[in-house]
């Protein structure tokens, strides 16, 4: 479909930024501002431009505050939440990027953006096709044959009258009448309650109009909807005047809609405001259109040289060229993203941008002219060689992959997966396409488009020509990345936690998830039958206080809530996520089970199901050749630093005292003449708080290695400390494990199960006892505001868009996600730094899980003493506080020997 100068493309602003809003995580300018709208806004709006080269735009807006449907019924939109605060902070940018490229815009008060884009199609399609661009199923009314289309930007289709036609299956001048029956959730339009999509497709394809209809009631033949249209009859008409576009002159002529694609390039000064990186390096460039093409990658766009080794020749030539350069990026291709169980099929080289390298080693249907061990045998010298500088993404996967083929790479000096996390401020995984569309504006070729589209079984099956282009950009853009990222590193204060922090810790993971740890697989066959028997007998419990010959199904929510609920009558505490039934969940069964024990059992019933389904039997699915698990330990997922845990997830084993639960653990063995030794930082968090507080009487608790949860104890009951019962430590516990989660009276109050007025004064009192606790904390809330985000001890930041939010609960939880953020942040920090010294340390010590505050390290069984004092004394000195850190350690042969 072609669009020539004679066209004029009216695009929906209101929905753009709501996309690009929800679409991208946060983002922020080098101020702090809120930009990530900003952003996803220019890049579609570039998207847009690309695909048409349009001579003629204009942008339309809603105007805030009521409209004239709001008069009609006042309840429109009512059910819409707020928009987010910085929203509209953002919307005035991009008010002002449209200003700088001269792209006409119309906002008028009180009237809504359909409106007025009816309203500039009405007046302008006289002289010009009009192309409106919106996925808004309301403006599809408009569609004209072949006058007026409609463009989903988030589909990439484009339709005409015809084609929507066929696709609705009736005339586009039935759509108000179809929308006056089904009515709209998101604008609080009624519609006929009881008639969905169908009932509103088949009524619409039998009456002319919805004045036909209910002129011809009688002849609706489904009882239901008859009855539904006769009770409804006053929401179908309002419903229709709300769905009916109006006319609003617009009094713009042809010369204001002009667009020169020639004016991107005077948004220079504005993306360089932003740091938007990608979006300079379109400046100045002259745009070429290719709707609807096939992606075309990057390399060939850019004249860049990706190459294929294949002969012995070209490996020679690659490894000179390679040791010439001294620092380079490489990547490897494999058949899996199990690095245990999947082969290597290929690796490539980047040493200067523009030219990059892949050599096949394991490409099936094809035959290679090097060999897997001639390749490996090249390779190998020049990786091990710390002499060169080694750039990757995703370092630890590749430093498996190679280890599998005996290679240990040295001098890795970057990961862009790692540097992006920290740049994000949200530390979150980013693959490379997205890295490289973002940063660089360069789209590569994505697995899905390389293998899965063409029905490849893994990689190891996709042509090498085809191969070399995806697997090349890899090494390439991982190269390009690197200049940039060292350069917004040092602008952002990073450099220094991610050369002695992130990267060193990088090399310890690998280490970590080589090494593995030992299963007993026995252990837990024997472990499925126990709880089998536990099971069956909680059912017959059951079943014999329902006097029933009929089981329950105990893990069908569905007939627990009927057995609570309806054969029990038992008292229903809260709706359910679904729109009907009740829920049944921990903390309503904890309520019920006061009333009926039935409850009880079902709770009991379902920490045994979890045990079962969730480690008993699922753990020996993750069991290596080597007959131990090496779980994943991703360093780049939590927004606050910690480590996380997965394939499987090891930080979750249960460390309750239940039998079971310490039979699980004791599947986890150390090797032969091998021990454990588990270190475990004692109230790290807490000691964290009373650093960087600077509160005495705190500091003064772990000075003295006082018991702090007494301490505070005995100021919320005014009890001397040696009177203090176990169960008013426990409440001192909580309070003192809870404050940096920002505990509430209402969570204390429902936690403790006390009166609300009591959780006050017990809060109250605890700031009494440590002031400079929340004068820290609201120095925090006052410096997040300020700067939009947080910093830990050793710099990690984290923004906090929230801060700024109108709405209170959302404001509140910024301001608690801000504090607990730099303590837990900091203590994750405390706890990398002694992984990475252990590691560099203690050559004979082995670390083989970290579970938050504790690590599980392996030593020789007869340096087991000498190894504990050096561990303990290694962590106990990571950092020179006023504020000692305690690490408790104990020597066991299972992880269940080791456990608290």
């Amino acid at each position: 479909m072609n669009f020539d100068s004679r066209t004029l493309f009216l695009i929906d602003g209101s929905s753009f930024l709501y996309r690009a809003y929800y679409s991208m995580k946060p983002l922020h300018s080098p101020k702090g501002e809120p930009v990530q709208a900003v952003y996803g806004f220019c890049r579609m709006l570039k998207k847009l431009i690309n695909q048409f080269d349009p001579k003629n735009m204009l942008l339309v807006w809603d105007s805030r505050g009521a409209t004239i449907r709001h008069e009609i019924f006042p309840d429109y939109k009512a059910t819409r939440q707020a928009p987010p605060t910085d929203l509209g902070q953002q919307k005035a940018l991009i008010k002002e990027f449209a200003d700088k490229i001269n792209l006409a815009q119309i906002e008028k008060q009180g009237i809504e953006a359909d409106d007025l884009i009816f309203s500039s199609a009405k007046e302008f399609s006289r002289n010009y096709k009009i192309v409106i661009i919106s996925s808004d199923k309301d403006l599809y009314q408009l569609l004209d044959n072949d006058k007026i289309f409609v463009f989903d930007p988030f589909k990439d289709e484009i339709f005409d009258q015809k084609k929507y036609e066929e696709k609705l299956g009736y005339s586009i001048k039935k759509l108000p009448f179809y929308f006056s029956l089904l009515g709209d959730t998101s604008d609080n339009i009624p519609g006929v309650r009881g008639i969905g999509k169908k009932g509103a497709t088949d009524l619409v394809q039998e009456f002319d109009s919805l004045e036909d209809l209910y002129n011809n009631l009688a002849r609706v033949k489904k009882i239901s909807a008859k009855n539904a249209l006769e009770e409804n009859r006053d929401n179908a008409f309002l419903s229709l005047k709300l769905f009916l576009l109006r006319y609003e002159p617009t009094n713009l002529d042809q010369n204001q809609i002009k667009f020169d694609i020639e004016n991107w390039n005077n948004a220079t000064e504005f993306f360089e405001r932003l740091n938007f990186q990608s979006l300079l390096t379109e400046v100045g460039k002259k745009t070429k259109t290719n709707s609807y093409a096939i992606k075309i990658p990057f390399s060939t766009t850019k004249g860049y040289k990706f190459r294929t080794v294949i002969s012995k020749e070209d490996l020679e030539s690659l490894i000179n060229y390679l040791k010439e350069k001294k620092i380079f990026a490489v990547d490897t291709e494999t058949t899996g993203i199990d690095t245990f169980s999947n082969d290597i099929v290929g690796v490539s080289f980047c040493a200067e941008i523009g030219k990059a390298f892949y050599i096949p080693i394991a490409h099936k249907n094809e035959k290679l002219e090097l060999s897997k061990a001639e390749i490996i045998n090249a390779i190998k010298p020049i990786l091990e060689d710390p002499e060169y500088k080694k750039i990757l993404h995703n370092a630890k996967f590749d430093s498996l992959v190679f280890a599998k083929e005996n290679i240990n790479l040295n001098e890795i000096v970057f990961d862009t997966i790692i540097a992006a996390s920290l740049l994000s401020g949200e530390n979150q995984r980013i693959g490379l396409d997205k890295l490289s569309e973002f940063y660089l504006n360069d789209a590569m070729l994505t697995y899905n488009e390389v293998v899965n589209l063409n029905k490849y079984e893994n990689f190891a099956f996709t042509p090498v020509n085809l191969a070399t282009q995806y697997a090349a950009a890899d090494a390439h853009q991982s190269f390009v990345l690197k200049e940039l990222f060292e350069k917004l590193l040092e602008e952002k204060h990073l450099k220094n936690l991610f050369n002695e922090i992130e990267m060193p810790l990088m090399s310890v993971l690998t280490d970590i998830e080589k090494s593995g740890i030992c299963l007993d697989v026995n252990i837990l066959k024997e472990l499925e039958v126990l709880v089998d028997i536990e099971l069956s007998a909680i059912e017959k419990k059951i079943s014999a206080l329902l006097d029933a010959t009929e089981l329950i199904n105990l893990n069908s929510p569905k007939q627990v809530e009927e057995l609570l609920f309806v054969k029990l009558k038992l008292p229903p505490q809260k709706k359910s996520g679904k729109k009907t039934g009740y829920s049944t969940d921990q903390e309503v069964l904890e309520t019920l089970s006061y009333l009926h024990p039935i409850p009880g059992l079902i709770l009991k019933y379902r920490e045994f199901y979890k045990l079962k389904s969730t480690y008993i039997t699922s753990l020996p699915n993750y069991v290596a050749p080597d007959k131990k698990i090496h779980t994943n330990f991703n360093q780049t997922s939590t927004a606050t630093g910690r480590l996380a845990s997965s394939d499987p997830n090891l930080q979750n084993i249960p460390a309750s005292s239940s039998v079971y639960a310490q039979k699980l653990r004791g599947a986890f063995k150390a090797d032969p003449g091998t021990v454990f030794i588990s270190a475990d930082y004692s109230q790290i968090e807490l000691r964290v708080l009373a650093y960087l507080s600077k509160d005495k009487n705190l500091e003064n608790s772990f000075l003295q290695d006082l018991d702090i949860h007494a301490i505070t104890a005995s100021k919320l009951f005014d009890t001397e400390l040696e009177k203090i019962t176990n169960e008013q430590r426990q409440v001192g516990k909580r309070i003192n494990f809870s404050i940096l989660y920002g505990l509430t009276p209402y969570g204390l109050s429902k936690d403790l199960n006390i009166p609300f007025s009591d959780a006050k004064i017990y809060i109250e009192k605890y700031f009494a006892q440590y002031p400079e606790v929340q004068n820290w904390m609201n120095k925090i809330v006052e410096e997040t505001k300020e700067k939009g985000y947080v910093e830990t001890y050793w710099g990690r930041r984290r923004y906090i868009s929230g801060i700024y939010e109108r709405n209170k609960s959302l404001y509140e939880l910024a301001k608690r996600v801000a504090v607990n953020t730099v303590a837990q942040g900091t203590a994750a920090e405390i706890m990398k730094n002694g992984m990475i010294k252990l590691s560099r340390e203690l050559q004979d010590a082995k670390i083989l899980l970290q579970i938050h505050d504790e690590l599980l390290i392996a030593v020789p069984e007869d340096k087991a003493y000498e190894m504990e004092l050096k561990v303990k004394n290694i962590l106990e000195n990571i950092v020179n506080w006023s504020v000692p850190l305690k690490v408790t350690t104990r020597v066991g042969k299972t992880w269940q020997e080791v456990s608290k």
